[in-house]
This record gives structure tokens, C-alpha cells and sequence, in this order.
């Protein structure tokens, strides 16, 4: 398909990039109001309320295969019920700005364990990118600020590699199943589990002014916008463009979620996050091939260019 037919889509993913990167802010401000472990839990379940008949209704009620309960439980279980524990307790405890910044980080990883476990070539481009965007890591926690703890950091860093584990999963998952009906099954899996997580660790699932009506409309904007609109047009892009593509609009999260944090929660935009930024950026960049350094191979000669099915 032409890219000038894949207009729309470019511009849905881009959408999305930008609604995930004020997510990760957006529930930053909301753990002032909502305990971290009740914060999911929330979120995540009106999340699947919304999208488990939307996907029903699309498909049809549906058992999954024997074979894809394991694939779709690894979904459930890293992409969602531990990625959402750690964005939570660490979006918490370390500023805005931190967690999208750790979180533009994923790309890079998901790319590196494709090389390591499904033998991907391993190029320059890559490489380099590894070094950069780790660098720009050690710039972030070198100049935490004061709203910003090195536990905090510490913690986001677990959201990304949990997110990037459960990637593997869903590619093996969508392998087998309609990228939808993973989504919405993985869902309920992780949201059961979170309600459970929630209601041990919980007395309190709110505090004073959580029902007021910016906080209550946060709430249900990034439940049902951002996480489960989010996941459908995401796949949707996945379906339509392929997912090596649709990884590249993640590059954009951390240049929304940074200005976002500086615009919504007040938060001080300083050289080292700026370097940071470029860094992160350039690395990623690199070790997903936008640019073309990432076109040779470890010996130096052109990589072949394979189509997206």
C-alpha cells in the first residue's frame, strides 16, 4: 500500500503516541488523589469495560485457542498487570519528566532482546543507539530534580523492561489470534489481577478530591482514551502498517510527555533533560532504523530491505 494511503494511519499512531506520552503525566498527577495500586486497578478495568464489547461486537464472542492461553497470559501478565504496577508506584515517586524519558527507552530494548532472542542482525546502528540511549538515562538520573528519586527512576525503568518482555508475547499471541482479541482477553486477565493486587493492598482506594471533576475526568479520559482506544488503534495500526513501523511512533512519547509534564504539572525543563531527550531520541532512532546508519550491517555492508507483510 502507498504511503499517501497510509496517511490516516501515520497520523491515528502519531495521535496515539502523543495521548500515551500525556498518559504517563496524567497519571502522575492522579496518584496526589488515588493510591498507585488502587490507580490501576481503576483505570484498567473501566479500560476493559469499554473495550472488551467493542472487540466482541467486531468479532464476535470468541474462545481463543488452547495454544494462545499462554502466549496471551505472558500479554496479560508483563505488558499489562506489571507494566501498569511499576508506571503507577513510579510515576509516584519520581517526576514526570523521569518516567517519559525511562519510557522512550523502548524501542531501543525491544530491539536489542530481538536481536539476542529471535537472532535478528545485530548492526552498528544498533550499537551506537544502545550507547546513546543509556546515556541519556545516566544524564536523566544525574540531574534528577527535586520531585525525582533514584527509586522512582529505578522503578520506571522495570515499567519499560516488563512492557518490552510482554511485546515478545504479543508478537507470538497476534501470531495466533486477531491482535483485537488478544487485547481484549489479556485485559481481562490483568485487570482481574489487579482488582485482586488492589483490594490486599488497599484501605483506602481514594483520597480527598478524587471525585471532584478534573481528577474524576483524568480518570476516565486515560482509562478510556488513552489505555483502551489507545490499545485498538494501536493494533489497528499494527494490522495495517505492520509493527516494526508502528514501533517508530513510539519514538514520539517521550516529546509529548516531557513538554506535557512541563505544561501541566509545572515542572522545570533543564539542559540536561533536553540532552537527555536527544539522546534517548538519536539512540532509538538508530537501533530501529530511521536512520540510516542502521541500514549497514556489523560488517559495514548494506543491509537488504525487507517488505512488511
Amino acid at each position: 500500500m502507498e504511503d499517501k494511503n497510509n496517511r490516516p494511519i501515520f497520523l491515528l499512531l502519531l495521535f496515539v503516541s502523543m495521548l500515551w506520552g500525556a498518559n504517563v503525566v496524567m497519571i502522575k498527577y492522579l496518584t496526589h488523589y488515588y493510591p498507585p495500586l488502587a490507580l490501576a486497578p481503576i483505570r484498567l478495568t473501566l479500560a476493559t469495560f469499554l473495550l472488551v464489547p467493542f472487540v466482541w461486537y467486531k468479532h464476535g464472542l470468541q474462545i481463543p485457542p488452547r495454544q494462545t492461553w499462554l502466549p496471551i497470559t505472558g500479554v496479560a501478565a508483563f505488558t499489562i498487570f506489571l507494566h501498569q504496577i511499576t508506571l503507577n508506584l513510579g510515576a509516584a515517586a519520581t517526576s514526570g519528566t523521569h518516567a517519559v524519558l525511562i519510557l522512550g527507552l523502548n524501542p531501543l530494548l525491544t530491539t536489542v532482546l530481538a536481536s539476542l532472542l529471535i537472532k535478528e542482525p545485530f548492526t552498528w546502528g544498533k550499537g551506537l543507539g544502545i550507547i546513546l540511549g543509556f546515556g541519556g538515562v545516566m544524564l536523566v538520573v544525574y540531574g534528577k530534580t527535586e520531585t525525582a528519586t533514584l527509586y522512582g527512576d529505578g522503578i520506571m525503568v522495570g515499567a519499560m523492561v516488563t512492557f518490552v518482555i510482554g511485546s515478545l508475547f504479543v508478537k507470538k499471541s497476534t501470531a495466533l489470534l486477531s491482535p483485537l482479541l488478544v487485547t481484549a482477553y489479556s485485559h481481562i486477565l490483568a485487570s482481574a489481577g489487579l482488582v485482586i493486587v488492589g483490594l490486599i493492598a488497599n484501605t483506602t482506594w481514594f483520597y480527598e478530591g478524587a471525585f471532584n471533576v478534573w481528577p474524576l475526568s483524568l480518570v476516565l479520559f486515560s482509562s478510556f482514551v488513552c489505555t483502551a482506544l489507545g490499545a485498538v488503534w494501536w493494533n489497528t495500526g499494527i494490522q495495517r502498517v505492520g509493527a516494526s513501523t508502528t514501533s517508530v511512533f513510539q519514538n514520539g512519547i517521550p516529546i509529548f510527555g516531557v513538554f506535557a509534564a512541563a505544561l501541566f504539572l509545572g515542572e522545570n525543563i533543564n539542559w540536561h533533560h533536553v540532552a537527555a531527550l536527544v539522546l534517548v531520541l538519536a539512540g532509538v532512532s538508530l537501533a530501529t532504523g530511521v536512520c540510516r546508519l542502521n541500514c549497514l550491517t556489523a560488517d559495514g555492508r548494506p543491509q537488504p530491505v525487507k517488505e512488511e507483510e
